[in-house]
């Protein structure tokens, strides 16, 4: 699907600029769930042009509906001081990390100071026969398109991400002592049907009940639920797993928060 000695196209790159709102903001900054939304369709945005296509709606050589599914994300995040009605700029990059894999890079800057970064890793995936979302597949889509080799930072994260995927997919837990949450249908699912990526952490920071800052999350997505189904956080220290009703894993978190006493933690990796 990609080839890195090709010439990259100018839709590989993108500034975008945002007002502070209350949807952008929440009590202690940028709004963890607005970035991963919003940056989330500028992912999405940055593969369609450099597949050469407007539309967000990708597709396989055969027809069949495509998506980007993301495979890890990493939210980085400063103190700041007082954003509402302040402009915030976004400038973003895509870029090739590995055979099958697909990474962006945004950065956030406020009056030319960065206040935060977010990495986004994705592949191409569908359902099978079942339409089950316990049943993602990896495709292909029906064009190809030429970037750049990632940066060390994104390839990194892949590195993680595959160690972690391979140490826990598959592995079931037990689920005494876990948080059991059910999604909301109509809020945490998405246009095709799938357990919308920032919902992900909405659960997870539910069953955190911490009002301490987030400073950095790295979420790793192994799986995927489907709608009825409820979901179980487990938490232990820095590290959050989320299960299915079998124990079976769909995600793994690692957080650092501000505190009082340590206001810049190190970051897990």
């Amino acid at each position: 699907m990609l080839d890195a000695q090709t010439s990259v196209s100018a839709a590989t790159t993108r500034v975008a600029r945002q007002m502070l709102g209350m949807q952008q903001l929440g009590p202690h900054g940028l709004s963890e769930q607005w970035l991963l939304g919003f940056c989330g369709d500028l992912h999405w945005g940055l593969i369609a042009g450099a597949l050469g296509q407007e539309s967000l709606r990708f597709r396989t050589a055969d027809g069949r509906p495509l998506y980007a599914a993301f495979c890890a994300t990493r939210l980085e995040l400063a103190p700041t001081g007082p954003l509402l009605g302040e402009a915030l700029e976004i400038r973003s990059d895509l870029a090739a990390a590995g055979a099958s894999r697909l990474g962006s890079r945004h950065r956030f800057l406020h009056r030319g100071r960065e206040i935060g970064a977010l990495r986004m890793l994705s592949t191409f995936v569908a359902h099978d026969e079942t339409g089950s979302n316990r049943r993602i597949v990896r495709a292909r889509p029906a064009r190809n398109c030429a970037l750049p080799m990632a940066e060390p930072d994104l390839m990194a994260l892949d590195a993680r991400a595959r160690d972690t995927s391979r140490a826990l997919r598959g592995r079931t837990v037990p689920l005494a002592g876990a948080q059991r949450i059910e999604p909301c249908h109509g809020l945490d699912f998405n246009a095709v049907g799938l357990l919308y990526f920032p919902s992900f952490t909405r659960l997870i920071e539910t069953a955190a009940r911490s009002t301490a800052p987030i400073r950095v999350r790295e979420l790793v997505y192994l799986g995927n639920l489907d709608a009825g189904a409820a979901v179980h956080v487990l938490r232990a220290g820095r590290e959050t797993l989320v299960a299915r009703d079998d124990g079976s894993l769909i995600a793994r978190a690692v957080e650092a928060r501000a505190s009082a006493s340590r206001p810049d933690q190190p970051a897990p990796a």
